[in-house]
């Protein structure tokens, strides 16, 4: 008999250890979620600051280098996120991003419908990119001028101007725009329309009757053959 009081305070310092430990787990796990979404905002709000320092299509050496740093920096934070949901939340935002530089960093063409590359140019950082159609001269535009100052305490020597953008921040901007290799596309999984586009209401009349009429049809050199 003198065993059991033995046995229930044993069971007793078992069942408040569990109870400890476990506590613990979930104020770790309540505490990881909540760093991680600091992470996830700070990420949204840096990848908005890139997208407003390229947005209105600049090619300011300065600009470019603050914002492919800033970009950098802020993809360095994915690796610290462990959470499903919200590395995914991550990757929404890089997407948004990437569609949003998509869009400031081509050009409308007036002879093709589908949006254009910047011109080469553009990256001398010269102003005229859009109207200069020769590569050298926009280099030679591009290029700093000799300049010589007196040395005096009243006011300051000019900064040297360097107009070209720096390599290393065009490649981090344009490498990030592509798809990364291992990107899970989900396009693949939709499934195709194959009802009949006569049966068809609605808001998507006009999708289906483009989808149906693809399907049947090609067009070559600008002269429309029905497959089959």
């Amino acid at each position: 008999m003198t065993s059991l009081p033995a046995i229930a305070i044993s069971s007793g310092v078992l069942i408040a250890s569990i109870t400890y430990f476990r506590d613990k787990a979930s104020q770790a796990a309540t505490h990881r979620r909540k760093s991680e979404e600091l992470y996830l905002n700070i990420a949204r709000e840096s990848f908005d600051e890139v997208y407003g320092l390229l947005s209105d299509k600049n090619n300011d050496r300065v600009v470019w280098v603050r914002a492919s740093r800033l970009l950098l920096k802020t993809l360095e934070i994915k690796s610290k996120i462990k959470t499903t949901d919200i590395i995914e939340a991550f990757q929404l935002a890089e997407e948004k991003l990437r569609t949003e530089l998509y869009r400031s960093l081509s050009v409308k063409s007036d002879v093709y419908s589908s949006r254009q590359p910047l011109p080469p140019q553009f990256f001398y950082g010269i102003n005229d990119w859009e109207t200069e159609a020769s590569l050298d001269e926009a280099a030679k535009k591009s290029s700093s001028k000799i300049e010589a100052h007196n040395v005096v305490i009243d006011k300051n020597l000019p900064e040297p101007e360097i107009a070209p953008l720096s390599e290393k921040t065009v490649i981090a901007i344009f490498d990030f725009m592509k798809f990364p290799d291992n990107y899970d596309d989900p396009l693949p999984n939709v499934k195709e329309w194959n009802d009949g586009w006569e049966m068809s209401f609605g808001i998507e009349q006009g999708a289906k009757r483009y989808i149906a009429h693809k399907k049947d049809h090609f067009v070559v050199n600008g002269k429309i053959h029905k497959k089959g």
